[in-house]
């Protein structure tokens, strides 16, 4: 379930953004304009609904099961416990990442069955930290300029 993997003991490993290579950056791009990937930055407001797993990012552990059988009930309690010491001792982390969250985006293959105010409804993305964003940003600036040259270029001839 993904609010216990959110809490689990490794997970602060995991609270940290992967640089993305220029290489990535240049493919993401291209996806970008050539509509095979959809970014946060084209939905604008409506990122919550768009990009299902935000939600849970900063999702505390949820309550303990309740079972007839109270050894579960004890063990489920513990683990809650459990949970939300590990919960606690992430925050900063997980705050940290959230903080330095610059864009999100998906395939469009990935979209789910439905759509909300006209976007695409994903329940899977990948995250890109600020410094990458502003990375991605200036470099799809430079291959729309590329693009519009090249069309001139092309309709010229």
């Amino acid at each position: 379930m993904l609010l216990l993997n959110l809490c689990s003991p490794l997970m602060i490993e995991n609270w940290q953004h992967k640089e993305m290579t220029n290489e990535e950056l240049k493919k993401l791009v291209r996806d970008v304009y050539d509509g095979i990937t959809f970014t946060s930055l084209q939905c604008g407001d409506h990122v919550l609904s768009v990009f299902m797993p935000v939600i849970f990012f900063g999702a505390a552990p949820s309550s303990p099961k309740t079972s007839k059988d109270n050894q579960v009930n004890r063990r489920n309690k513990l683990q809650y416990i459990e949970d939300c010491l590990t919960y606690e001792k992430e925050t900063p982390a997980r705050e940290k990442f959230i903080g330095n969250i610059g864009m999100l985006y998906e395939d469009m293959s990935k979209t789910g069955p439905t759509s909300i105010n006209g976007y695409p409804v994903f329940f899977s993305c990948k995250i890109v930290s600020k410094e990458d964003g502003a990375k991605f940003i200036e470099m799809y600036n430079k291959y729309i300029e590329m693009r519009e040259e090249f069309e001139k270029e092309w309709k010229a001839d």
